[in-house]
């Protein structure tokens, strides 16, 4: 861990448990979008896309398609 992470997390220690407890989703919600445009920016997830995107371009080529605003 760096130094200023610690000097962070020294201050955090010191807040409201509902504060650190913020602090500790919004850091969380944070990896996570790393995590996720991890995920998808992999070469795997790029062909996948591609690969589901062209079926559904197929399938409204098709017309084996719905509009789904009208349900909303």
């Amino acid at each position: 861990m760096t130094e200023t992470l610690r000097r962070v997390v020294s201050e955090i220690e010191r807040l409201p448990p509902h504060e650190q407890d913020a602090i500790a989703r919004e850091l969380q919600l944070r990896l996570d979008e790393r995590e996720w445009d991890s995920l998808v920016r992999s070469p795997e997830s790029q062909r996948l896309l591609e690969r589901l995107a062209a079926e559904a371009r197929s399938e409204d080529d098709k017309h084996e398609t719905r509009d789904l605003t009208s349900s909303l």
